[in-house]
């Protein structure tokens, strides 16, 4: 109970819900677990594949960034980088 209770108490500003709903985001019942399931695990489970601690969050970075429409926006930011 004690460390259940700390939980809440360490999160509590993240547990402003009808703000978040104010500010049209979404909140993790719905949308977040989809994508979890949809996107991060779809790619982490494919047969064969294996990863590394220290590759698997860039690569799930560029899976989100793929899935959220920012594909491009990447690839132009990357070339700005690079001149």
């Amino acid at each position: 109970m004690t460390a259940c209770a700390r939980y809440i108490r360490n999160r509590w500003s993240q547990l402003d819900y009808q703000g978040a709903l104010a500010r049209g985001l979404p909140i993790g019942s719905g949308e977040i677990e989809s994508a979890h399931r949809y996107i991060i695990q779809k790619r982490l489970k494919l047969p064969g594949a294996w990863w590394t601690p220290h590759h698997i969050e860039a690569m799930l970075a560029l899976r989100i960034k793929r899935a959220n429409e920012e594909w491009d926006s990447l690839w132009k930011d990357s070339e700005k980088q690079a001149a």
